[in-house]
């Protein structure tokens, strides 16, 4: 029996040990083509044509498409004027949709984006759409700058952005149920306005968040990245700024419970992530730890405290002038 098992297990495992002992099996490589001096000066003259052309052609196509957005922005008509047409573009003209599916989709579009319009800024549920429509067209158009911009031209985002960050909070009243979902909806890879004008490739900037409602994104990715090396001396500035709108949006976009809990669990992390950022980055890292320090005397009751105490004990500990042992800086148990 032993001897009929071990025939069948070692013819199992011989394909293993030969591919084990088998050597690797290095490709060739590729001989590269060898081109004469008249040849390379030919193409490279040939691409740089190509590419003035190209550059020209891809230019006055995205003006022509940001002016068109522009346009959509004038208004709340125009806001939803635009939107009804990009969505039957994609949804109805490109799946050859029939003449009456196209109008009843419009019509029951239509009745969407009117919801909540005229309501003024209560609490109703939908918010004003045209107004997420309008903000979300103004974010992609931002976004299509920054992506076509060069290095030096990048930063003239930031104020550009703040400015927006300021509408956004300032609009967050408006801002509820569909009114919200549609900023989004206008801005991201498969919205109607991306997909109409086939924008997708245009999305995608390091340095540049993609959220037109993600207030943190907007300054961590951008903002204070560029003060960084800008202005570092505005960093903390910069983050008060950053908690003060997100904070403001937040309070219009939550429940009084929700908020309540933001403000008593998200709000202290928020604070503790300025402090460590600014001790690594900012232009004083005492300070820094004197804010660590401030938040964990306002919050000790946080389910983080207990880490933050740590890390502030070690940060303090390697600033000391001195060696300390790890038992001399312990609550006395007593």
């Amino acid at each position: 029996m032993k001897t009929y098992l071990s025939l069948l297990i070692i013819p199992s495992l011989l394909p293993l040990a030969l591919h084990a002992q088998a050597p690797e099996v290095i490709p060739p490589a590729v001989e590269k083509p060898k081109l004469t001096d008249q040849q390379v000066t030919s193409v490279l003259g040939q691409l740089k044509v190509l590419e003035a052309d190209i550059l020209t052609k891809r230019g006055t196509s995205l003006a022509s498409i940001m002016a068109k957005l522009n346009d959509g922005m004038a208004s709340d008509a125009a806001a939803q004027k635009l939107y009804t047409e990009c969505e039957l573009v994609v949804n109805s003209e490109r799946k050859e949709e029939s003449k009456a599916e196209a109008r009843a989709r419009a019509e029951q579009l239509e009745r969407r984006l009117e919801g909540g319009k005229g309501k003024g800024t209560d609490t109703t549920d939908e918010g004003d759409p045209a107004l997420g429509i309008r903000l979300g067209l103004r974010y992609l158009v931002m976004t299509l700058e920054a992506h076509e911009a060069k290095e030096e031209d990048f930063k003239k985002m930031v104020p550009k952005l703040q400015t927006y960050i300021q509408d956004l909070v300032a609009s967050a009243p408006k801002l509820k149920g569909r009114a919200l979902t549609m900023i989004n909806r206008v801005c991201n890879q498969g919205s109607p306005v991306v997909e109409a004008f086939q924008l997708d490739r245009y999305l995608e900037r390091e340095g540049w968040s993609n959220n037109p409602t993600a207030i943190g994104g907007m300054y961590s990715e951008t903002i204070l990245k560029m003060a960084e090396t800008d202005a570092k001396d505005s960093l903390p500035t910069l983050w008060d700024s950053r908690i003060t709108a997100d904070a403001a949006f937040r309070k219009e976009n939550m429940t009084v419970p929700e908020h309540a809990l933001w403000l008593q669990n998200e709000l202290p992390a928020l604070r503790w992530e300025r402090a460590t950022y600014l001790y690594e980055k900012g232009p004083s890292a005492i300070n820094a730890m004197g804010d660590m320090l401030k938040n964990i005397k306002e919050n000790p009751g946080h389910a983080d405290a207990p880490n933050w105490v740590q890390q502030l004990r070690q940060l303090v500990n390697q600033s000391s002038p001195t060696p300390i042992s790890s038992e001399a800086d312990k609550p006395d148990s007593k």
